[in-house]
Protein backbone atom coordinates (compact mmCIF):
# COMPACT_ATOMS: atom_id res chain seq x y z
CA UNK A 1 0.00 0.00 0.00
CA UNK A 2 2.88 2.31 0.86
CA UNK A 3 4.19 2.11 -2.69
CA UNK A 4 1.01 3.93 -3.85
CA UNK A 5 1.02 6.56 -1.08
CA UNK A 6 4.33 8.16 -2.06
CA UNK A 7 3.38 8.75 -5.72
CA UNK A 8 0.01 10.15 -4.65
CA UNK A 9 1.74 12.56 -2.25
CA UNK A 10 4.17 13.61 -4.98
CA UNK A 11 1.28 14.14 -7.42
CA UNK A 12 -0.58 16.22 -4.84
CA UNK A 13 2.49 18.34 -4.14
CA UNK A 14 3.04 18.75 -7.88
CA UNK A 15 -0.52 19.94 -8.46
CA UNK A 16 -0.18 22.35 -5.54
CA UNK A 17 3.04 23.73 -7.03
CA UNK A 18 1.39 24.08 -10.45
CA UNK A 19 -1.52 25.93 -8.88
CA UNK A 20 0.90 28.35 -7.24
CA UNK A 21 2.62 28.89 -10.57
CA UNK A 22 -0.75 29.67 -12.17
CA UNK A 23 -1.39 32.28 -9.50
CA UNK A 24 1.80 34.20 -10.30
CA UNK A 25 0.99 37.53 -12.01
CA UNK A 26 1.95 37.57 -15.68
CA UNK A 27 4.65 40.05 -16.57
CA UNK A 28 3.80 42.74 -19.11
CA UNK A 29 0.07 42.04 -19.01
CA UNK A 30 -2.53 44.55 -17.80
CA UNK A 31 -5.87 43.25 -16.58
CA UNK A 32 -9.04 44.82 -17.91
CA UNK A 33 -9.93 45.91 -14.37
CA UNK A 34 -6.81 48.05 -14.16
CA UNK A 35 -6.60 49.22 -17.78
CA UNK A 36 -9.79 51.09 -18.70
CA UNK A 37 -9.25 53.89 -16.18
CA UNK A 38 -7.19 56.90 -17.23
CA UNK A 39 -7.18 59.31 -20.16
CA UNK A 40 -4.03 57.58 -21.41
CA UNK A 41 -5.87 54.27 -21.25
CA UNK A 42 -8.67 55.75 -23.33
CA UNK A 43 -6.21 57.01 -25.95
CA UNK A 44 -4.49 53.60 -26.07
CA UNK A 45 -7.80 51.77 -26.42
CA UNK A 46 -8.80 54.14 -29.23
CA UNK A 47 -5.54 53.52 -31.09
CA UNK A 48 -6.27 49.79 -30.84
CA UNK A 49 -9.78 50.44 -32.22
CA UNK A 50 -8.35 52.31 -35.22
CA UNK A 51 -5.95 49.44 -35.83
CA UNK A 52 -8.77 46.92 -35.58
CA UNK A 53 -10.83 48.93 -38.05
CA UNK A 54 -7.94 49.35 -40.46
CA UNK A 55 -7.01 45.67 -40.40
CA UNK A 56 -10.66 44.66 -40.76
CA UNK A 57 -11.63 47.06 -43.53
CA UNK A 58 -8.44 47.60 -45.49
CA UNK A 59 -7.17 44.04 -45.58
CA UNK A 60 -9.00 41.37 -43.61
CA UNK A 61 -7.05 38.12 -43.20
CA UNK A 62 -4.23 36.81 -45.36
CA UNK A 63 -5.54 37.70 -48.80
CA UNK A 64 -3.98 39.53 -51.72
CA UNK A 65 -6.54 42.29 -51.98
CA UNK A 66 -8.51 44.79 -49.96
CA UNK A 67 -12.04 43.43 -49.45
CA UNK A 68 -13.32 47.02 -49.27
CA UNK A 69 -11.96 47.73 -52.75
CA UNK A 70 -13.14 44.38 -54.05
CA UNK A 71 -16.81 44.39 -53.15
CA UNK A 72 -17.35 48.09 -53.85
CA UNK A 73 -15.33 48.52 -57.06
CA UNK A 74 -15.64 45.31 -59.07
CA UNK A 75 -19.46 45.07 -59.50
CA UNK A 76 -19.65 48.07 -61.85
CA UNK A 77 -20.37 48.84 -65.48
CA UNK A 78 -17.20 50.84 -66.10
CA UNK A 79 -14.40 48.35 -65.32
CA UNK A 80 -13.27 44.92 -66.42
CA UNK A 81 -12.17 42.37 -63.85
CA UNK A 82 -9.02 41.35 -65.65
CA UNK A 83 -5.75 39.50 -65.04
CA UNK A 84 -3.91 36.93 -67.12
CA UNK A 85 -6.99 35.26 -68.59
CA UNK A 86 -10.57 34.21 -67.86
CA UNK A 87 -10.61 32.47 -64.48
CA UNK A 88 -7.65 34.37 -63.03
CA UNK A 89 -8.61 35.66 -59.56
CA UNK A 90 -12.12 34.44 -60.26
CA UNK A 91 -13.36 35.39 -56.80
CA UNK A 92 -13.01 39.00 -58.00
CA UNK A 93 -14.29 38.44 -61.55
CA UNK A 94 -17.34 36.73 -60.06
CA UNK A 95 -18.24 40.01 -58.36
CA UNK A 96 -17.98 41.93 -61.62
CA UNK A 97 -20.05 39.37 -63.51
CA UNK A 98 -22.49 38.67 -60.64
CA UNK A 99 -21.53 35.01 -60.39
CA UNK A 100 -20.71 35.12 -56.67
CA UNK A 101 -22.30 32.76 -54.15
CA UNK A 102 -22.65 32.73 -50.37
CA UNK A 103 -19.13 31.32 -49.98
CA UNK A 104 -17.34 34.09 -51.89
CA UNK A 105 -14.26 34.99 -49.84
CA UNK A 106 -14.43 38.72 -50.64
CA UNK A 107 -17.97 38.97 -49.29
CA UNK A 108 -17.19 36.93 -46.20
CA UNK A 109 -14.00 38.85 -45.42
CA UNK A 110 -15.67 42.22 -45.73
CA UNK A 111 -18.64 41.24 -43.59
CA UNK A 112 -16.34 39.92 -40.87
CA UNK A 113 -14.02 42.88 -41.30
CA UNK A 114 -16.75 45.41 -40.55
CA UNK A 115 -17.80 43.50 -37.44
CA UNK A 116 -14.17 43.28 -36.37
CA UNK A 117 -14.03 47.08 -36.58
CA UNK A 118 -17.27 47.28 -34.59
CA UNK A 119 -15.83 45.00 -31.90
CA UNK A 120 -12.75 47.20 -31.50
CA UNK A 121 -14.92 50.30 -31.23
CA UNK A 122 -17.26 48.67 -28.71
CA UNK A 123 -14.33 47.89 -26.41
CA UNK A 124 -13.78 51.63 -26.08
CA UNK A 125 -17.45 52.54 -25.84
CA UNK A 126 -18.31 49.86 -23.26
CA UNK A 127 -15.37 50.48 -20.96
CA UNK A 128 -15.38 54.26 -20.62
CA UNK A 129 -18.15 56.66 -19.62
CA UNK A 130 -19.08 60.09 -20.83
CA UNK A 131 -18.67 62.94 -18.37
CA UNK A 132 -15.46 61.83 -16.67
CA UNK A 133 -13.04 63.83 -18.86
CA UNK A 134 -12.94 65.64 -22.18
CA UNK A 135 -10.36 63.16 -23.48
CA UNK A 136 -12.56 60.18 -22.71
CA UNK A 137 -15.58 61.93 -24.22
CA UNK A 138 -13.64 62.43 -27.45
CA UNK A 139 -12.26 58.87 -27.52
CA UNK A 140 -15.71 57.36 -26.97
CA UNK A 141 -17.09 59.55 -29.74
CA UNK A 142 -14.38 58.68 -32.26
CA UNK A 143 -15.09 55.00 -31.56
CA UNK A 144 -18.82 55.57 -32.01
CA UNK A 145 -18.26 57.05 -35.47
CA UNK A 146 -16.02 54.13 -36.49
CA UNK A 147 -18.81 51.83 -35.34
CA UNK A 148 -21.47 53.88 -37.11
CA UNK A 149 -19.50 53.97 -40.37
CA UNK A 150 -19.15 50.19 -40.28
CA UNK A 151 -22.88 49.74 -39.68
CA UNK A 152 -23.68 52.19 -42.49
CA UNK A 153 -21.61 50.21 -44.98
CA UNK A 154 -23.08 46.93 -43.74
CA UNK A 155 -26.57 48.35 -44.29
CA UNK A 156 -25.75 49.63 -47.78
CA UNK A 157 -24.28 46.28 -48.82
CA UNK A 158 -26.30 43.72 -46.80
CA UNK A 159 -29.54 45.57 -46.07
CA UNK A 160 -30.52 44.44 -42.58
CA UNK A 161 -27.35 43.49 -40.68
CA UNK A 162 -27.57 43.12 -36.90
CA UNK A 163 -26.87 46.33 -35.01
CA UNK A 164 -24.16 45.42 -32.51
CA UNK A 165 -23.93 48.28 -30.02
CA UNK A 166 -22.01 46.45 -27.29
CA UNK A 167 -19.39 43.74 -26.93
CA UNK A 168 -21.15 40.42 -27.52
CA UNK A 169 -20.83 37.39 -25.30
CA UNK A 170 -20.20 33.96 -26.77
CA UNK A 171 -23.87 33.09 -26.44
CA UNK A 172 -25.19 36.16 -28.29
CA UNK A 173 -26.77 35.50 -31.69
CA UNK A 174 -28.16 38.84 -32.93
CA UNK A 175 -30.74 38.70 -35.69
CA UNK A 176 -31.48 40.96 -38.63
CA UNK A 177 -32.31 44.59 -38.09
CA UNK A 178 -35.81 45.88 -38.75
CA UNK A 179 -34.90 47.45 -42.10
CA UNK A 180 -32.05 48.94 -44.08
CA UNK A 181 -33.40 52.41 -43.41
CA UNK A 182 -33.43 51.76 -39.66
CA UNK A 183 -29.73 50.86 -39.66
CA UNK A 184 -28.83 53.87 -41.81
CA UNK A 185 -30.76 56.24 -39.56
CA UNK A 186 -29.20 54.69 -36.45
CA UNK A 187 -25.72 55.18 -37.94
CA UNK A 188 -26.47 58.79 -38.87
CA UNK A 189 -27.85 59.57 -35.41
CA UNK A 190 -24.75 58.07 -33.80
CA UNK A 191 -22.47 60.26 -35.91
CA UNK A 192 -24.47 63.42 -35.26
CA UNK A 193 -24.62 62.86 -31.50
CA UNK A 194 -20.95 61.92 -31.26
CA UNK A 195 -19.87 64.98 -33.25
CA UNK A 196 -20.43 67.37 -30.35
CA UNK A 197 -17.52 65.79 -28.49
CA UNK A 198 -15.17 65.55 -31.47
CA UNK A 199 -12.35 67.86 -32.47
CA UNK A 200 -12.67 69.93 -35.62
CA UNK A 201 -9.99 69.65 -38.25
CA UNK A 202 -7.78 72.65 -37.56
CA UNK A 203 -7.40 73.81 -41.17
CA UNK A 204 -7.10 72.54 -44.72
CA UNK A 205 -3.41 71.99 -43.95
CA UNK A 206 -4.07 69.80 -40.91
CA UNK A 207 -2.80 66.39 -42.05
CA UNK A 208 -3.45 64.78 -38.66
CA UNK A 209 -7.08 65.87 -38.95
CA UNK A 210 -7.48 63.70 -42.05
CA UNK A 211 -6.45 60.44 -40.38
CA UNK A 212 -8.66 60.57 -37.32
CA UNK A 213 -12.38 60.97 -36.84
CA UNK A 214 -13.25 64.67 -36.64
CA UNK A 215 -16.51 66.60 -36.72
CA UNK A 216 -16.15 66.84 -40.49
CA UNK A 217 -15.83 63.08 -40.92
CA UNK A 218 -18.78 62.45 -38.60
CA UNK A 219 -21.02 64.87 -40.50
CA UNK A 220 -19.89 63.45 -43.87
CA UNK A 221 -20.71 59.89 -42.81
CA UNK A 222 -24.04 61.02 -41.35
CA UNK A 223 -24.87 62.76 -44.61
CA UNK A 224 -24.01 59.67 -46.64
CA UNK A 225 -26.14 57.44 -44.40
CA UNK A 226 -29.11 59.80 -44.73
CA UNK A 227 -28.61 60.08 -48.49
CA UNK A 228 -28.85 56.29 -48.78
CA UNK A 229 -31.91 56.41 -46.51
CA UNK A 230 -33.33 58.87 -49.10
CA UNK A 231 -33.83 61.58 -46.50
CA UNK A 232 -32.36 64.22 -48.79
CA UNK A 233 -33.26 67.25 -46.68
CA UNK A 234 -31.62 65.81 -43.56
CA UNK A 235 -28.58 64.62 -45.54
CA UNK A 236 -28.20 68.07 -47.03
CA UNK A 237 -28.05 69.62 -43.55
CA UNK A 238 -25.20 67.36 -42.41
CA UNK A 239 -23.20 67.66 -45.62
CA UNK A 240 -23.46 71.45 -45.61
CA UNK A 241 -21.82 71.45 -42.17
CA UNK A 242 -18.71 69.93 -43.75
CA UNK A 243 -18.74 72.51 -46.54
CA UNK A 244 -19.37 75.45 -44.22
CA UNK A 245 -16.56 74.45 -41.87
CA UNK A 246 -13.94 75.73 -44.30
CA UNK A 247 -11.59 72.93 -43.24
CA UNK A 248 -11.63 71.10 -46.59
CA UNK A 249 -10.93 72.06 -50.19
CA UNK A 250 -10.46 70.48 -53.59
CA UNK A 251 -6.83 70.26 -54.60
CA UNK A 252 -6.05 72.21 -57.80
CA UNK A 253 -6.58 70.37 -61.06
CA UNK A 254 -2.88 69.85 -61.70
CA UNK A 255 -2.69 67.97 -58.38
CA UNK A 256 -5.83 65.88 -58.75
CA UNK A 257 -3.87 62.66 -59.21
CA UNK A 258 -1.98 63.08 -55.93
CA UNK A 259 -5.14 62.21 -53.99
CA UNK A 260 -4.28 58.55 -54.56
CA UNK A 261 -0.57 58.59 -53.80
CA UNK A 262 1.76 59.18 -50.86
CA UNK A 263 2.24 62.77 -52.01
CA UNK A 264 -1.43 63.45 -51.26
CA UNK A 265 -1.68 61.80 -47.85
CA UNK A 266 -3.58 64.09 -45.49
CA UNK A 267 -4.03 66.83 -48.06
CA UNK A 268 -6.80 69.43 -48.05
CA UNK A 269 -9.25 67.18 -49.90
CA UNK A 270 -9.11 64.29 -47.44
CA UNK A 271 -12.04 63.98 -45.04
CA UNK A 272 -10.95 60.63 -43.63
CA UNK A 273 -8.35 58.01 -44.51
CA UNK A 274 -6.60 55.25 -42.59
CA UNK A 275 -3.04 56.25 -41.79
CA UNK A 276 -0.11 54.19 -43.06
CA UNK A 277 3.05 54.88 -41.06
CA UNK A 278 6.29 52.93 -41.38
CA UNK A 279 7.36 51.31 -38.11
CA UNK A 280 10.55 49.24 -38.21
CA UNK A 281 9.70 47.59 -34.88
CA UNK A 282 6.75 45.81 -36.50
CA UNK A 283 7.62 42.66 -38.43
CA UNK A 284 7.40 42.95 -42.21
CA UNK A 285 5.51 39.75 -43.01
CA UNK A 286 3.23 39.64 -39.99
CA UNK A 287 2.84 43.35 -39.38
CA UNK A 288 3.77 46.07 -41.84
CA UNK A 289 2.22 44.50 -44.91
CA UNK A 290 -0.94 43.80 -42.87
CA UNK A 291 -1.31 47.54 -42.33
CA UNK A 292 -1.11 48.22 -46.05
CA UNK A 293 -2.97 46.82 -49.00
CA UNK A 294 0.13 44.66 -49.75
CA UNK A 295 -0.58 42.80 -52.99
CA UNK A 296 -3.34 45.24 -53.98
CA UNK A 297 -0.56 47.13 -55.79
CA UNK A 298 0.36 44.02 -57.77
CA UNK A 299 -3.28 43.18 -58.39
CA UNK A 300 -4.16 46.54 -59.95
CA UNK A 301 -0.92 47.66 -61.60
CA UNK A 302 -0.39 46.86 -65.27
CA UNK A 303 0.27 43.27 -66.38
CA UNK A 304 4.07 43.44 -66.42
CA UNK A 305 4.78 39.99 -67.88
CA UNK A 306 3.00 40.99 -71.10
CA UNK A 307 4.92 44.25 -71.50
CA UNK A 308 8.43 44.94 -72.70
CA UNK A 309 8.91 47.34 -69.82
CA UNK A 310 7.03 49.44 -67.30
CA UNK A 311 7.30 53.25 -67.28
CA UNK A 312 9.91 54.16 -64.69
CA UNK A 313 7.59 56.40 -62.67
CA UNK A 314 5.19 53.48 -62.05
CA UNK A 315 5.55 50.40 -59.88
CA UNK A 316 6.36 47.35 -62.01
CA UNK A 317 5.39 43.76 -61.38
CA UNK A 318 1.63 44.16 -61.67
CA UNK A 319 -0.97 41.56 -62.57
CA UNK A 320 -3.38 43.82 -64.51
CA UNK A 321 -6.40 42.90 -62.41
CA UNK A 322 -8.63 45.83 -63.35
CA UNK A 323 -9.05 48.06 -66.40
CA UNK A 324 -11.52 50.69 -67.64
CA UNK A 325 -14.09 49.72 -70.22
CA UNK A 326 -13.81 51.43 -73.55
CA UNK A 327 -17.30 52.86 -73.09
CA UNK A 328 -16.29 54.58 -69.85
CA UNK A 329 -13.03 55.92 -71.26
CA UNK A 330 -14.73 57.32 -74.35
CA UNK A 331 -17.55 58.86 -72.31
CA UNK A 332 -15.03 60.53 -70.01
CA UNK A 333 -13.12 61.96 -72.97
CA UNK A 334 -16.35 63.17 -74.60
CA UNK A 335 -17.43 64.83 -71.36
CA UNK A 336 -14.15 66.31 -70.18
CA UNK A 337 -12.16 66.75 -73.36
CA UNK A 338 -8.97 64.85 -74.08
CA UNK A 339 -6.72 67.30 -72.27
CA UNK A 340 -8.60 67.67 -68.99
CA UNK A 341 -6.65 67.26 -65.76
CA UNK A 342 -8.97 64.45 -64.77
CA UNK A 343 -8.69 62.45 -67.99
CA UNK A 344 -4.91 62.62 -67.81
CA UNK A 345 -4.89 61.50 -64.18
CA UNK A 346 -7.49 58.73 -64.59
CA UNK A 347 -6.60 56.94 -67.87
CA UNK A 348 -3.99 56.87 -70.63
CA UNK A 349 -4.18 55.85 -74.28
CA UNK A 350 -1.76 53.32 -75.73
CA UNK A 351 0.05 56.06 -77.64
CA UNK A 352 0.61 57.95 -74.39
CA UNK A 353 1.93 54.78 -72.76
CA UNK A 354 4.31 54.15 -75.67
CA UNK A 355 5.54 57.61 -76.49
CA UNK A 356 4.92 60.01 -73.62
CA UNK A 357 6.03 58.03 -70.56
CA UNK A 358 9.63 57.48 -69.41
CA UNK A 359 11.38 54.12 -69.92
CA UNK A 360 14.86 52.88 -69.17
CA UNK A 361 15.31 52.36 -72.92
CA UNK A 362 14.73 56.05 -73.72
CA UNK A 363 18.47 56.68 -74.04
CA UNK A 364 18.51 54.33 -76.99
CA UNK A 365 15.22 55.59 -78.44
CA UNK A 366 15.41 59.37 -78.81
CA UNK A 367 12.79 59.63 -81.58
CA UNK A 368 9.23 58.42 -81.96
CA UNK A 369 10.34 56.21 -84.83
CA UNK A 370 12.83 54.52 -82.50
CA UNK A 371 10.17 54.04 -79.83
CA UNK A 372 7.78 52.47 -82.35
CA UNK A 373 10.33 49.68 -82.83
CA UNK A 374 11.41 49.38 -79.18
CA UNK A 375 10.90 45.88 -77.68
CA UNK A 376 11.40 47.28 -74.18
CA UNK A 377 8.05 49.07 -74.09
CA UNK A 378 4.51 48.19 -75.10
CA UNK A 379 2.87 44.78 -75.45
CA UNK A 380 5.33 42.07 -76.48
CA UNK A 381 3.30 38.90 -75.85
CA UNK A 382 0.86 37.69 -78.57
CA UNK A 383 -1.93 37.00 -76.03
CA UNK A 384 -1.97 40.68 -75.16
CA UNK A 385 -3.76 42.18 -72.17
CA UNK A 386 -6.95 40.45 -71.01
CA UNK A 387 -9.95 42.57 -70.03
CA UNK A 388 -8.62 45.57 -71.90
CA UNK A 389 -9.78 47.91 -74.68
CA UNK A 390 -6.65 49.99 -75.12
CA UNK A 391 -7.15 52.44 -72.27
CA UNK A 392 -4.73 52.08 -69.37
CA UNK A 393 -5.82 52.66 -65.81
CA UNK A 394 -3.79 55.37 -64.02
CA UNK A 395 -5.93 56.66 -61.17
CA UNK A 396 -5.30 54.07 -58.48
CA UNK A 397 -2.20 52.23 -59.64
CA UNK A 398 0.87 52.67 -57.47
CA UNK A 399 3.66 55.01 -58.44
CA UNK A 400 7.24 53.91 -57.83
CA UNK A 401 7.43 56.58 -55.13
CA UNK A 402 4.51 54.98 -53.24
CA UNK A 403 6.29 51.68 -52.68
CA UNK A 404 7.95 50.71 -49.42
CA UNK A 405 10.54 47.94 -49.16
CA UNK A 406 9.97 47.08 -52.79
CA UNK A 407 6.65 45.33 -52.25
CA UNK A 408 3.78 47.26 -50.67
CA UNK A 409 2.18 50.68 -50.92
CA UNK A 410 2.84 53.27 -48.24
CA UNK A 411 -0.18 55.32 -49.37
CA UNK A 412 -2.95 56.01 -46.87
CA UNK A 413 -6.21 54.15 -47.44
CA UNK A 414 -8.81 56.69 -48.55
CA UNK A 415 -12.37 56.41 -47.24
CA UNK A 416 -13.89 59.84 -47.93
CA UNK A 417 -12.71 62.90 -49.82
CA UNK A 418 -14.25 66.33 -50.19
CA UNK A 419 -15.27 65.85 -53.83
CA UNK A 420 -17.66 63.11 -52.74
CA UNK A 421 -19.12 65.40 -50.08
CA UNK A 422 -19.76 68.12 -52.68
CA UNK A 423 -21.38 65.69 -55.11
CA UNK A 424 -23.58 64.13 -52.42
CA UNK A 425 -24.68 67.62 -51.39
CA UNK A 426 -25.39 68.56 -55.02
CA UNK A 427 -27.49 65.43 -55.42
CA UNK A 428 -29.51 66.20 -52.29
CA UNK A 429 -30.12 69.69 -53.63
CA UNK A 430 -31.25 68.27 -56.98
CA UNK A 431 -33.75 66.05 -55.15
CA UNK A 432 -35.10 68.99 -53.13
CA UNK A 433 -35.22 71.68 -55.86
CA UNK A 434 -32.47 73.68 -54.15
CA UNK A 435 -30.18 75.41 -56.63
CA UNK A 436 -27.47 75.86 -53.99
CA UNK A 437 -25.94 72.59 -55.13
CA UNK A 438 -25.06 73.93 -58.58
CA UNK A 439 -22.04 75.88 -57.37
CA UNK A 440 -20.57 72.76 -55.76
CA UNK A 441 -21.23 70.61 -58.81
CA UNK A 442 -19.45 73.28 -60.85
CA UNK A 443 -16.51 73.30 -58.44
CA UNK A 444 -15.88 69.61 -59.10
CA UNK A 445 -16.31 70.02 -62.87
CA UNK A 446 -14.05 73.06 -63.05
CA UNK A 447 -11.34 71.51 -60.92
CA UNK A 448 -11.35 68.52 -63.28
CA UNK A 449 -10.60 70.88 -66.16
CA UNK A 450 -13.71 69.53 -67.85
CA UNK A 451 -15.18 71.17 -70.94
CA UNK A 452 -18.60 70.31 -69.47
CA UNK A 453 -19.71 72.77 -66.79
CA UNK A 454 -23.40 72.58 -65.93
CA UNK A 455 -25.54 75.71 -66.18
CA UNK A 456 -28.44 74.18 -64.26
CA UNK A 457 -28.68 71.62 -61.48
CA UNK A 458 -30.22 68.37 -62.65
CA UNK A 459 -30.08 64.90 -61.17
CA UNK A 460 -28.78 63.54 -64.48
CA UNK A 461 -25.86 65.98 -64.45
CA UNK A 462 -24.95 64.99 -60.90
CA UNK A 463 -25.14 61.28 -61.73
CA UNK A 464 -22.81 61.66 -64.70
CA UNK A 465 -20.32 63.75 -62.78
CA UNK A 466 -20.41 61.32 -59.86
CA UNK A 467 -19.40 58.47 -62.18
CA UNK A 468 -16.56 60.42 -63.79
CA UNK A 469 -15.17 61.90 -60.58
CA UNK A 470 -15.59 58.93 -58.23
CA UNK A 471 -14.62 56.23 -60.74
CA UNK A 472 -13.09 53.24 -58.95
CA UNK A 473 -13.65 54.74 -55.49
CA UNK A 474 -16.41 52.39 -54.43
CA UNK A 475 -19.40 54.53 -55.41
CA UNK A 476 -20.67 53.31 -58.78
CA UNK A 477 -22.29 50.00 -57.84
CA UNK A 478 -24.04 51.21 -54.70
CA UNK A 479 -25.17 54.37 -56.51
CA UNK A 480 -26.69 52.36 -59.37
CA UNK A 481 -28.56 50.22 -56.85
CA UNK A 482 -29.77 53.28 -54.95
CA UNK A 483 -30.90 54.99 -58.15
CA UNK A 484 -32.74 51.88 -59.35
CA UNK A 485 -30.54 51.63 -62.45
CA UNK A 486 -28.47 48.55 -61.62
CA UNK A 487 -30.66 46.00 -63.40
CA UNK A 488 -30.50 47.91 -66.68
CA UNK A 489 -26.82 48.85 -66.61
CA UNK A 490 -25.31 45.70 -65.12
CA UNK A 491 -27.40 42.97 -66.77
CA UNK A 492 -24.76 42.27 -69.43
CA UNK A 493 -21.71 42.23 -67.18
CA UNK A 494 -19.65 39.21 -68.15
CA UNK A 495 -21.18 38.65 -71.59
CA UNK A 496 -17.73 38.87 -73.15
CA UNK A 497 -14.37 40.34 -72.25
CA UNK A 498 -11.94 41.56 -74.94
CA UNK A 499 -8.16 41.57 -75.07
CA UNK A 500 -5.90 44.37 -76.26
CA UNK A 501 -3.04 43.23 -78.46
CA UNK A 502 -0.19 44.66 -80.50
CA UNK A 503 0.80 43.70 -84.05
CA UNK A 504 4.38 44.05 -82.88
CA UNK A 505 3.78 40.74 -81.06
CA UNK A 506 1.00 39.08 -83.07
CA UNK A 507 2.39 39.71 -86.56
CA UNK A 508 6.04 40.50 -85.77
CA UNK A 509 5.47 43.71 -87.71
CA UNK A 510 8.46 45.46 -86.18
CA UNK A 511 6.28 48.39 -85.19
CA UNK A 512 3.92 48.89 -82.26
CA UNK A 513 0.29 49.04 -83.35
CA UNK A 514 -2.40 48.22 -80.79
CA UNK A 515 -5.82 46.75 -81.54
CA UNK A 516 -8.81 45.36 -79.62
CA UNK A 517 -9.51 41.68 -80.22
CA UNK A 518 -13.07 40.44 -79.61
CA UNK A 519 -12.61 37.22 -81.58
CA UNK A 520 -11.53 35.23 -78.55
CA UNK A 521 -13.36 37.26 -75.97
CA UNK A 522 -13.15 34.72 -73.17
CA UNK A 523 -16.90 34.40 -73.16
CA UNK A 524 -18.25 33.40 -69.76
CA UNK A 525 -18.16 29.71 -70.70
CA UNK A 526 -21.86 29.17 -70.11
CA UNK A 527 -21.87 30.34 -66.51
CA UNK A 528 -24.92 32.27 -65.36
CA UNK A 529 -23.95 35.91 -65.08
CA UNK A 530 -25.27 39.45 -65.05
CA UNK A 531 -27.19 41.44 -62.45
CA UNK A 532 -30.54 39.93 -61.44
CA UNK A 533 -33.18 42.26 -60.01
CA UNK A 534 -34.47 41.11 -56.65
CA UNK A 535 -31.18 39.41 -55.81
CA UNK A 536 -28.04 41.37 -56.53
CA UNK A 537 -29.10 44.64 -54.91
CA UNK A 538 -27.66 43.17 -51.70
CA UNK A 539 -24.82 40.82 -50.95
CA UNK A 540 -25.65 37.50 -49.30
CA UNK A 541 -24.94 36.96 -45.64
CA UNK A 542 -21.94 34.60 -45.66
CA UNK A 543 -22.61 30.90 -45.17
CA UNK A 544 -20.05 30.88 -42.37
CA UNK A 545 -22.24 33.32 -40.42
CA UNK A 546 -25.57 31.66 -41.18
CA UNK A 547 -24.22 28.30 -40.06
CA UNK A 548 -23.55 29.56 -36.51
CA UNK A 549 -26.40 32.05 -36.13
CA UNK A 550 -29.91 30.65 -36.53
CA UNK A 551 -31.36 34.13 -35.95
CA UNK A 552 -29.82 35.58 -39.11
CA UNK A 553 -32.14 35.40 -42.14
CA UNK A 554 -30.62 35.29 -45.63
CA UNK A 555 -31.26 38.10 -48.12
CA UNK A 556 -33.79 37.58 -50.96
CA UNK A 557 -32.65 35.52 -53.93
CA UNK A 558 -29.79 33.80 -52.16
Amino acid sequence: MKKYIIPILLLTLGLTSCQKLLEIDQKGVISTDSFYLTDDDAESALVAAYEKAMLGIVRHNEYIYSPYNAILTYPADDIYAAGSNYGDNDFLAALNEFRQDINNQCISNMYKGFYSAIYGANLVIDNFEYGTSAVKDRCISEARVIRAFSHMMLAILWGTPPIVDHVLTGADRPGNSESQEAVLRWAAAECIDAAKYLDERQSTGDKAGAVRITKGAAYAFAGKALLFAKDYAAAKTELKKVISSGKYALVPGNRIGENFHVAGDGNEEKVFEFNQVYNSSIDLWSGRIQRSTWMQVQLWNWRADRLGGTPTHLFGGGWGGINPTGAFAEALIANDGFNSYRRKAWIATYDEVLYEMPYTSDKDCPTREDKEKDPYRGIIEPVGLYGHEGYFHLKLIAAASDIKEGMYSDTNFLIMRYAEVLLMYAECCAHTNDNDGLQYLNMVQQRAGSQTVSTSLTLDAVKKEKQYEMWMEGCRFIDLVRWGEAAAKLANNGDSVPSFKDKFATEFSGKHQGFVDWSDANVNQGKEHGFKAGKHELYPFPFSELSINENLVQNPGW
